[in-house]
């Protein structure tokens, strides 16, 4: 008797073979990376900080609040940091996520007019970058939107100049009051 003969023996091999070759086979990851750059701050495109103030596209899409550029060209004080495709129904190994509220270290690349990420860029939360450690000293601040810096800021001085014309006014009413008895 042949040692393969048996049908039995055969089916027995055959269903060892594929169990093996299953858990021999390479498995799915969660992205592509190959490394992420520690300190791709260094290199990206454009570089900034900035917090999150609201999400789309399943949390992939980030309105920032810029607050510094470390690299590349001035940013409006508020942008758009794409973290996935462009359609909405696409997604990649790659995608990243944001969370509204949390302050980034963004280290982006621009295609076209979109400011992108990715997964594998070396964008991470401020915090945990030491910020203020590996500050760039030519960083540049973002004003907040209708920010000027044509003179001093007269909005703190509205309160006060209008109570003292609340105290003037009555003041002259009483004035004019007493006067008008008199005559």
């Amino acid at each position: 008797m042949r040692p393969f003969s048996d049908p039995r023996l055969s089916r027995l091999l055959a269903s060892m073979g594929f169990a093996l070759a299953v858990l021999w086979a390479p498995a799915a990851v969660n992205a592509s990376c190959v490394i992420v750059e520690p300190e791709a701050w260094k290199t990206a495109d454009v570089v900034l900080v900035g917090t999150v103030t609201s999400v789309a596209n399943n949390d992939r899409w980030a309105q920032v609040a810029v607050e510094e550029v470390w690299r590349g060209p001035d940013q409006p004080a508020e942008v758009v940091v794409k973290g996935g495709g462009a359609d909405p129904g696409m997604m990649t190994s790659v995608d990243r996520t944001y969370d509204v509220g949390v302050r980034y270290l963004f280290t982006l690349t621009v295609a076209g007019e979109d400011l992108t990420d990715s997964a594998c860029s070396g964008t991470t939360d401020a915090e945990s970058a030491d910020i203020d450690r590996i500050r760039p000293a030519d960083a540049r601040v973002v004003s907040s939107p209708g920010a000027t810096d044509d003179g001093p800021d007269l909005g703190g001085l509205i309160g006060p100049l209008l109570v003292v014309a609340t105290i003037g006014g009555l003041l002259l009413t009483t004035v004019l009051l007493a006067r008008r008895r008199e005559s």
